[in-house]
């Protein structure tokens, strides 16, 4: 019996197929999102239709090549593809991801709990009314986002330490 961390192939398949996942859920959010797009955008004071379209059809495609290259760092055709092709933008999506989710949900986070009632940064008029909707919403959505941060940026670490050490199966004590 080997007591220890699971051999490196296996970490990072565990993270490849979580954030295969994340970035399946994300596509799939931001096409449901683009075909309901009236109720999306709320209640249409922002950008026009076009705007939003144009950047959720962004991310439905960044998530979609975001899911493949996440599957590419454990599949064997993923190895025939050049290593900057595959890690460059794994590492945009895990940093996009970490500036996005981090300090939103800590943000959430210190509100929640009475810390900074006026926000992270004591910008607003008045205090955060921690019981709307609005705010739980705000909670969810900066917590999918660090969730996704959570997958990406092992998976990145990981495949560059299984590039460096192919041959490794052996576990770190």
């Amino acid at each position: 019996m080997r007591i220890g961390r699971p051999p490196l192939r296996r970490r990072t398949e565990f993270w490849a197929y979580a954030a295969f996942g994340w970035l399946t859920a994300s596509f799939v959010w931001h096409v449901g999102m683009g075909v309901d797009y009236r109720s999306s955008m709320g209640d249409g004071k922002g950008a026009p239709a076009w705007v939003f379209l144009a950047y959720d059809g962004l991310v439905a495609v960044m998530s979609a090549v975001g899911a493949a290259l996440a599957l590419a760092t454990v599949r064997p055709w993923g190895g025939r593809l050049p290593v900057w092709l595959v890690r460059l933008p794994l590492w945009c999506g895990a940093v996009l991801l970490v500036v996005r989710g981090v300090p939103g949900l800590v943000e959430n986070i210190t509100t929640a709990t009475g810390l900074t009632p006026y926000g992270l940064l004591g910008l607003a008029h008045e205090p955060v009314d921690r019981a709307s909707g609005e705010f739980w919403t705000s909670m969810a959505i900066n917590t999918y986002f660090f969730v996704g941060a959570v997958v990406l940026l092992p998976l990145v670490v990981l495949h560059g330490r299984q590039r460096r050490h192919p041959g490794q199966e052996k576990s770190a004590a």
